[in-house]
Order: C-alpha cells, then structure tokens, then sequence
C-alpha cells in the first residue's frame, strides 16, 4: 500500500453530503470555523468565495472548493450579498426548505464535509492547506477530478437505492483525488514531499507494511541506500519528524486500533507492533496517547 492510501486508512476519512440545492440571485452564507472539512462544487452558475486574509475568488461552474482544516469563509452569489449563518442554511435545506430556493436560480451546489480522527499525531494532518480550489478550467490533466466531480453531482439527483451511500463513497474519493492534485502542485510541505521522494517514500512504506519490525536508524538508512546522517536528516526535513519519532507514532497509531476494534490482550497488541514486552509498550504508549493501553480501550468502549 502506498503512503497516502495507509495513512487515510488508519485517520478514518468518512464523508457526508448534506444536499444538493439551487440558490436565488443574492445569496450568502458564512461558513464559521469547524472541526470538519467542507467542500461545495459549483454544480451550475458562478459565486465567490472569501477566506480571512484572502482575497475574494470567483468560482464557476464545475469549480471543486476544499477547506481541509474547517477554514471559516463566506459564499455568496456577490460579494456585496448578504450572508446568513450557514449551519442556519444547512440546516434549513436539510430539513425541506431552502431560506434561497427560488424558481429562479443563479447557483447549484453541492455541499457536505469530510471528517477523520484528528486526535491522532500524523504530519499528514499538519500538512494539509487551509484550502484547495479544483477549476474546471484547468481540465486536461485534472478531467478525472471533474468527472468524479459529476459522477457525485448525477448521484445526487437521484433518488434510486443506496444513492446516499454513493454519493459519500464518491466523495471520499473527491478528497484523495483532491490531495493528490494539491501533491502535484505543491512538492514542498512536509510529509506530502515525502511521497515524492522515492528512498524516503520507499522508507515509509517499509514502516507501515511492517510496524512490527525490529527497526533502527540503521537498517532504515540501509534500506534507503543512505547513510545513517544523510537519511535522517533527509527524512527529517521531508517527513518533518525524526525516523525513530514517526516510527513510534505510526506504531501507536495501528495500536489504537486495534485496541479499538478487538478484545486481543495488550501483551499480543504490543508484538504486532513492535514491542517485545508489556511495560515498554505501555510505556510508549502512554507517552504519546497521555494514558495506558488499558484505560484508552475502556475509554473507548464506553463512548
């Protein structure tokens, strides 16, 4: 599994598409700060949008706009419409009625938001922009975006059984395609770098393939054909944490979730990832966690 793919897998990435819905000349939301992704496609017509410390961008049809990091921001029809609260206009539309909804409409959109664990201590969390914006515009490299883009738009007005699980799964897909774009456009962040370099992209595929692993800075630096000096300096500047350091934090990342979803005993949860005894695997894990193996599993069984 490549790197990206192992790290949205172990976050949790799940969707939700809140509607589908056409605006009237003149409308505005503000969209406050949150602890979820949100994302609009422009289905039909244009808008703008404007974050804090941004300038106001115009969007068009077939624009994909994503805040990874809950950015708050307003959309409107102009810049000069009023804006009403958003989670007043989700909610509205959500619930039947539209605060905007006219026979005649100036924009269609599709909104929702992504969630996964934020709890968890991943650069990839850290490395993710406060917004991407897809444009149709730019096509040809970037069509299979937009087609996902209208395969969720077409799933959206239908009504046909399993329509809701789909759109969600689509949008999900939406997310990653819209991280690799941001990948391709942008090599320099932390982490996101690390996937293009082939010996450190190499190295992370070893780590999360094999958390079990007896790994050191050695043999790690021999995999990569380094030196030990060289492949920790160079991990360190494209990962943005020290080998040793994301190996412990990937580890206790897997043992989280295996605590989570089984009744294994801690003693066989700590061989799979790498630790031969107990303690030391208490140890780590109540130092990156904040609290024991057994009282994070309690904790979660009883949320």
């Amino acid at each position: 599994m490549d790197g990206l793919s192992a790290v949205l897998d172990q976050i949790r990435l799940n969707s939700v598409v809140y509607f589908k819905s056409n605006f009237a000349p003149s409308w505005g939301m503000d969209v406050q700060k949150g602890p979820f992704a949100q994302f609009h496609i422009i289905a039909e017509g244009d808008c703008c949008f404007k974050c804090d410390g941004e300038e106001t961008k115009e969007l068009t049809a077939g624009d994909i706009l994503i805040f990874p990091n809950g950015t708050a921001h307003w959309l409107a029809h102009t810049a000069h419409s009023k804006k009403l609260n958003g989670q007043d206009v989700v909610s509205s539309i959500m619930q039947g009625r539209s605060i905007f909804q006219t026979e005649h409409s100036a924009t269609t959109l599709i909104c929702g938001h992504f969630e996964f664990d934020r709890s968890v201590d991943h650069p990839f969390l850290t490395s993710l922009p406060n917004i991407i914006h897809i444009r149709n515009i730019e096509g040809g490299g970037f069509s299979w975006i937009l087609n996902i883009a209208n395969l969720l738009i077409a799933e959206t007005q239908t009504d046909s059984t399993g329509s809701s699980v789909i759109a969600e799964r689509l949008a999900e897909a939406l997310f990653i395609s819209a991280i690799r774009y941001y990948i391709d456009q942008d090599h320099d962040q932390p982490f996101l770098a690390a996937l293009y370099d082939q010996k450190i992209s190499t190295t992370l595929q070893l780590i999360h393939a094999n958390p079990e692993k007896e790994w050191s800075l050695e043999n790690l630096s021999k995999e990569a054909g380094m030196s030990r000096s060289s492949f920790a300096n160079h991990f360190r500047d494209k990962v943005g944490q020290t080998p040793m350091h994301y190996l412990t934090n990937w580890r206790m990342l897997i043992a989280r979730r295996i605590l989570e979803e089984s009744q294994e005993p801690i003693s066989e949860v700590a061989e799979k990832v790498g630790y031969g005894s107990e303690p030391a695997f208490n140890r780590a894990f109540k130092k990156v966690v904040n609290q024991t193996p057994a009282r994070f599993r309690r904790g979660r069984a009883a949320a």
